[in-house]
This record gives C-alpha cells, sequence and structure tokens, in this order.
C-alpha cells in the first residue's frame, strides 16, 4: 500500500468479501476480531503466524497483521517467507514462533520475501543480521528497489504528473506535501535474486518461484509442489483486492500483467493458500477469478468513460467512476491513488 510507490496510502487495497473459505477458524477469527493470527500449523513442516502491521490496523481498521510462513527442510533448517514488518517487538515475535515451531532464529536458513512493501520485507534484514540467512527477491523486484533508490520522487516531477492527469491547481497542495513520504526499505540488497521458475534452495522441497507481476514488477509467489500450497504474497487475498502498480515503473502495464499473472496461478490447479493478510484459504482458483472481475470491471468503466469523451483527462475521467467512499470525499493520499489506478486502467483500455 504505497504512494506513488513510496508511501501508504489506504486507498490501494480494497477490502471484500469474498467466496474463499477459510482452512483454519483461528485464523478467520483472528481476522473478523481484528487481532493478530496466532501460530498456526498448515501440514508437513509448515506454519503460519501473524505479525504485527507497524502502527496497528490501517486507516479502515481491518489491517492488523501480516501472515509469515515457516518452512522446516530436511537438513535442520528453516526457512521464513514473509517476515512482516521491521520493528524490535516483531523479531521477538518472531523468535517465540519459531520456538514453537520446534526452531531457533539461528536455524534460519533463507528469508524469502514475495514483494517490497514495508509490511512484508520490513523485517527481513533485522532477521538476516541474527541469523545470517541470506534474503532471497524476485529479480525484476530487486531491480524495482534499484530504481526507487537511484529515482527518489520530488515536487517538480509529481507537479509534472498532476498537470498531465489534468488536476486542477487548487488540489494540487493537498498531494505535493506527500511527496517523500515513503514506507518502502528502498536501500535493501538482496543476497539471492531468483527468477521465474526456479526451484528455490530448500532441501528435501519443491518450492518453486512464480514471477506473478502486477501489484508490484517483481511480485514472487511460491509454491510448494509436494504439498500443493501456494503463498500468494499480496498477489491473491481472501480479504482484499490488491491495488496494482505499487512498486515503481518498469514499463509495462500493471493491469495486464496483473491479470495475466491471475491465469498464472489459476492453470496451477492448486486449490489451497497462503496469503500475505487475512487467512489460509481453499477456492484459490475462484478467489482469482473474483480479483480478475474486479479489475475488469473498472477497466470496463475506464473504457465507458473515454468512449464518451475520448479527450478527457485523467482527473475527469476518475471523477465519473464509482468510488467506494464517493469521489468528492477522496483527498490526498486516496485522492492521487485513485488518479494513478484512473490512469493505469486508461493505458490498459488503450492497448487493446
Amino acid at each position: 500500500m504505497h504512494y506513488s510507490s513510496h508511501s501508504a496510502r489506504p486507498g490501494d487495497c480494497v477490502m471484500t468479501t469474498s467466496g474463499v473459505v477459510a482452512s483454519r477458524a483461528a485464523q478467520g477469527s483472528a481476522w473478523n476480531d481484528g487481532g493478530v493470527a496466532p501460530l498456526d500449523f498448515v501440514r508437513d513442516g509448515i506454519w503460519t503466524v501473524g505479525v504485527a502491521m507497524p502502527t496497528g490496523p490501517t486507516p479502515g481498521g481491518r489491517i492488523p497483521c501480516t501472515l509469515a510462513s515457516i518452512v522446516a527442510d530436511d537438513a535442520g533448517g528453516v526457512h521464513v517467507i514473509d517476515p512482516g514488518s521491521g520493528s524490535d517487538d516483531n523479531l521477538a515475535a518472531l523468535a517465540t514462533a519459531l520456538e514453537g515451531s520446534g526452531h531457533r532464529l539461528d536455524q534460519v536458513r533463507s528469508i524469502i520475501v514475495t514483494h517490497l512493501h514495508h509490511d512484508h520485507l520490513g523485517l527481513a534484514e533485522r532477521l538476516r543480521d541474527v541469523s545470517g540467512a541470506p534474503i532471497v527477491l524476485h529479480r525484476d523486484e530487486q531491480a524495482a528497489l534499484d530504481r526507487l533508490a537511484a529515482d527518489r520522487p520530488s515536487v517538480e516531477t509529481e507537479r509534472a504528473r498532476l498537470l498531465g492527469w489534468g488536476v486542477p491547481a487548487e488540489r494540487h497542495t493537498e498531494i505535493l506535501q506527500l511527496v517523500g513520504r515513503s514506507a518502502t526499505p528502498v536501500l535493501l540488497r538482496a543476497d539471492v535474486v531468483v527468477d521465474d521458475g526456479q526451484l528455490l534452495d530448500v532441501p528435501g522441497r519443491r518450492m518453486r518461484a512464480i514471477h506473478t507481476p502486477g501489484h508490484t514488477p517483481g511480485h514472487l509467489t511460491v509454491v510448494d509442489e509436494d504439498t500443493r500450497l501456494v503463498f500468494t504474497g499480496d498477489h491473491v487475498s481472501p480479504v482484499l483486492h490488491p491495488g496494482l502498480g505499487l512498486g515503481g515503473d518498469d514499463g509495462h502495464n500493471p493491469v495486464l500483467q496483473y491479470q495475466r499473472s491471475l491465469r498464472r496461478i489459476i492453470d496451477l490447479g492448486v486449490d489451497e493458500a497462503v496469503p500475505g493478510h487475512g487467512y489460509r484459504f481453499v477456492g484459490l482458483a475462484q478467489r482469482c477469478a473474483e480479483h480478475a472481475q474486479h479489475h475488469q470491471r473498472r477497466t470496463d468503466e475506464v473504457a465507458s468513460a473515454l468512449d464518451s469523451s475520448p479527450g478527457a483527462s485523467i482527473f475527469e475521467v476518475a471523477s465519473r467512476l464509482t468510488w467506494s467512499v464517493g469521489w468528492e470525499n477522496l483527498a490526498g493520499f486516496t485522492l492521487v491513488s485513485a488518479l494513478q489506478q484512473t490512469a493505469m486502467h486508461a493505458d490498459a483500455v488503450r492497448s487493446r
């Protein structure tokens, strides 16, 4: 959830109810109660545990934690997927969860991160420091981090973007004051970068890296081929529709990338997933279809607006769309989020 790929913004993920079923009642109950999910045994040396968000729930009051996964290998080591937000308290909580799974911090052999957002990546460096384990990212996600580090936002570039979108001058101040507010650890360097289809170094397990861009350019989904379980990060979630294009511009349209990535996950033929937020669930293909329909509805709505007014600016198109809180109530983070999402969908329409 990041503003212009740099700062948190509440409008990027849309809370939703889905037809999927929680695999464990305890995790579903924790989410519904706004609590941090307890340590939960999944199967065959795999556990999940909630890791608290840095400042508690987000403005909607609905995201108390991320889900970290603990995966034991056949060589006495353990691997952590998406360790969560960076804080001493979260490191202590993760150490407790490792103990609950029968492991220690010094047994961590790799830190596998699905994408660059702080609520998934933030604890990785602390965990690397205490365990010596390498941080693993998809190659394109490291490239995205490198671009963010080299291309810090400026008031000048953001003003130019607002002018290009046709944003009225009286709305500029509320957006320009947000420039530079970053929640992403843009200086982080992974120790290992992986490519699409590559098997991860987890002895005794066939855990395959699947490149699923859309939410961010190098978003990584991990498939455990033996247990038929998919670790989806923020690509697929039972409790929200992920925002798109939240890791900087890599020259590809995130809307089109996301739709292709969803089809790849459906084609896996795997039914159970561990997401980055919410709870472990069954019905993965169904949820992918719901995400695809959600974003296609927005693309179709933008297409209709452009058909009726081909020369309309992004601001004008956005003002004609349906927003859950109402267009008139969008301001600051939520306004620029709406504009950025509209611009991506408009580009997808023009790419047809």
